[in-house]
This record gives C-alpha cells, sequence and structure tokens, in this order.
C-alpha cells in the first residue's frame, strides 16, 4: 500500500522535501495566486514586454501557459492521442503561442484561467493517491503537481513576477529540492548536497558553491534570468 501525501504544510527547507509525499497543492495554489494578481494588474505595455523567453512577449508566455493546460485536461480526458505533436514538443509549444496571437490580452488571461482552473478542481477530486496518463505513461499525480508548480515558478521568473524576499527564498529552497529530483528522475547524474542557503555542486570534477537562485538557473538552463553577470557566466560554464 502507498503511503499517503502528508498534511498541506509549508515547504520552506530544501534539504526535507519529499516530492513522493509532501503535499504539492498549497504551493502548486501560491504559485497560481501569485501569478494571477501581477497578470491582472498588468497594463497594455506590460503585456507587450518581452519575456526572458526568447521571442515571446509577457502575453506570449500565457499563451504558452494555456498550451501546458490544453495538455493537462487532456491527459485527464483521456485524449493525449489526439493532440497534434507532429514535429515534437517545441513545434507544439509554439504552435500553442501562434494560434493566440490574435487574442486579446484579456481574451488570453481568460483562457488560461479558466482551463487551469477546471484542471486544479479535477486533481482535488482525484486525490494525490491518484495515477493519470502522461506522455509517458501513468504517473503519480502528486508528482505531476510538482511539476507544475515549479513549471509555473520557472515561467513567473521569465515574466519577472516580483516577490519579497522572504517569500523569495522560500520558493528557492523547495523549488532546488524538487528540480534535483526532477533531474535525477529523467536521469541527469547531478552530483549536489543542498542545505537552505547553498549547493555544493560537483561537475567535471570540480566543486562549486552556488547560492539557490544560481543553482535553479543551472537546473532549468536559464542563466538569463540572472541579474548578475558571474553568475550567468557560471551558469553557461557549467551547462
Amino acid at each position: 500500500m502507498s503511503q499517503s501525501p502528508k498534511p498541506r504544510q509549508s515547504q520552506g527547507s530544501a534539504t526535507k522535501l519529499d516530492p513522493r509525499h509532501d503535499d504539492p497543492f498549497p504551493v502548486y495554489d501560491r504559485e497560481i495566486e501569485r501569478l494571477k494578481r501581477y497578470l491582472h494588474g498588468l497594463d497594455e505595455g506590460g503585456w507587450s514586454h518581452a519575456s526572458h523567453c526568447q521571442g515571446w512577449s509577457v502575453k506570449d508566455v500565457v499563451a504558452h501557459l494555456s498550451t501546458d493546460e490544453v495538455y493537462n485536461q487532456a491527459s485527464l480526458d483521456h485524449t493525449l492521442d489526439a493532440l497534434p505533436w507532429t514535429g515534437g514538443l517545441n513545434s507544439w509549444n509554439a504552435r500553442g503561442v501562434k494560434i493566440r496571437r490574435g487574442l486579446s490580452p484579456l481574451e488570453t488571461l481568460q483562457e488560461w484561467e479558466a482551463r487551469q482552473g477546471r484542471v486544479r478542481e479535477a486533481w482535488e477530486a482525484l486525490g494525490l493517491n491518484a495515477r493519470i496518463e502522461t506522455s509517458v505513461g501513468r504517473y503519480p499525480l502528486i508528482l505531476q503537481v510538482w511539476h507544475l508548480a515549479r513549471e509555473y515558478a520557472i515561467h513567473a521568473d521569465d515574466i519577472e513576477v516580483p516577490m519579497p524576499a522572504g517569500e523569495r527564498r522560500q520558493q528557492l529552497r523547495w523549488r532546488a529540492a524538487f528540480g534535483l529530483f526532477a533531474a535525477r528522475e529523467e536521469g541527469e547524474a547531478i552530483e549536489a548536497t543542498l542545505d537552505d542557503e547553498w549547493v555544493s555542486l560537483r561537475h567535471d570534477g570540480r566543486d562549486d558553491q552556488l547560492d539557490l537562485e544560481t543553482f535553479v538557473a543551472y537546473l532549468t538552463d536559464r542563466p538569463q534570468q540572472l541579474k548578475d553577470p558571474k553568475a550567468r557566466a557560471l551558469v553557461r560554464r557549467l551547462r
């Protein structure tokens, strides 16, 4: 019998997170609410501002989030095989953005919110012990929610959603821990030791000390999100 997820709690430690058992919904819900507050406050110039995703505006990133939710809905509706995967994941993402270019910012936001809300309700009804269909086969829902929380955090950074310093520290801790779990799950041989502020990373026979912000950028291959040029250069060297 599988162990049930732990009661909902704040994920504040990089060293204690166990994504196989810790409830991801509080973390996921915080990412969604923060993003919604930011997007609802944007003016027209904010929506057209360039993101850290090359060639995409803020509006394009939100269009991409809707595309993600199309996938999530299909995984729940058992219709993944009907999705147009021609050209692979990059082509799927590009098409999802392109077909929404004619929408207004409000229409783009409303579509994403509606799709995300339906998926969130369906996940809650299934419960975290469920397994769902994914592109790699049946997969634990609890881990899929952690993956989506991480995805939303990444894209929030892509459009520079602001965050208080204390909240940011807490977020980076779970992102570092889950990001390392996800990398190893996907077969990356990353030698890293985490504490709540720093990461000791061994790479190509060399040891580096990374702060959590830099380590998260390393895991997501997004040096462009870092403001410190030395940190950006370090991530590019490591990648």
